[in-house]
Order: structure tokens, then sequence, then C-alpha cells
């Protein structure tokens, strides 16, 4: 009488794409990595796995210095804290979305200032033309004045 195989564990594709992420971070290939991530965050959630990922992948989209960067790892720290209350990398996220909201302040400002000076130069360049016309006017009513007088 055969006996019947052991089963191999059935590894879902989300766990092979984490643990390929993971091989990717420790050779330092980030880009190949954070492809693996977003596939594993973008299915169904998975406790130990999911939430992970999630901080892993925030923690790569830090990395880059533009503003839209910095509000998507925001937006998946949210995600995690939301969806995984309990994991402790949402208690591990913490620090690091406080201090991304800490910066997304400032940033904000700077582009606010940059609305004010680009309307400042703006109203001057208006300004500039509005006394121009009015001198130009002022010349036609001295002209006409004189005209009225002949």
């Amino acid at each position: 009488m055969k006996q019947p195989l052991p089963s191999a564990p059935v590894v879902s594709l989300q766990e092979r794409s984490f643990a390929g992420a993971l091989e990717h971070l420790k050779g330092g290939r980030e880009q190949q990595a954070r492809e693996l991530l977003e596939r594993v965050v973008a299915l169904s959630p998975i406790s130990g796995i999911t939430d992970e990922a999630l901080f892993r992948l925030a923690l790569l989209s830090t990395r880059d210095e533009t503003g839209k960067v910095a509000a998507q790892a925001q937006s998946l720290l949210e995600r995690l804290e939301s969806e995984f209350p309990f994991s402790a990398w949402t208690r591990q996220a913490a620090p690091l979305a406080e201090y991304l909201a800490g910066v997304r302040v400032p940033r904000d400002r700077q582009k606010e200032l940059k609305n004010l000076r680009d309307h400042n130069l703006s109203l001057s360049r208006d300004n500039r033309e509005l006394r121009q016309t009015i001198e130009r006017l002022k010349l036609l009513d001295i002209e006409l004045d004189q005209k009225i007088k002949r």
C-alpha cells in the first residue's frame, strides 16, 4: 500500500512576492522590491504579510524628495493603521507617520509662499500697467484741454 506523499504547505502569491521583495531589499535592489511590495499590498490583506509590506513600502517611498511620494508614504501608513490597528508594524510606523505629517506642513507653507510670490509679481505687473495707462490718460486729458482752449 502506498503512503500518501506529505503535502507541501501552500504558499500564496503574496507570500512568494513578499519573500522575493525581502531578498531584493537585502541585495539593495529597491526598485524590484518596491514592485513586489506594491503587488503584495494590491491583493487582499493578509495579517503578518500585508502589514509589513505596507510599512516597508512606505519606508521606500520616503526616499524620494517629491511631495507626491511623501504623500504616498503617508497614505500607505494611514492604510496600515486603519487595516492593521494592532500590528507591531503599525506601532513601529507611528513615529514615521508623525514625522511625515510634520514635514508636510513646512512643504505646504513653502508652496503657499511660492503661490503668493507669483501672485504678488502678477499684481506688480498689473499695477505698473495701470500707472502707465493713467499717465497716458493724463497726457490725453491735457491735450484735450489745450484743444478746447484754442
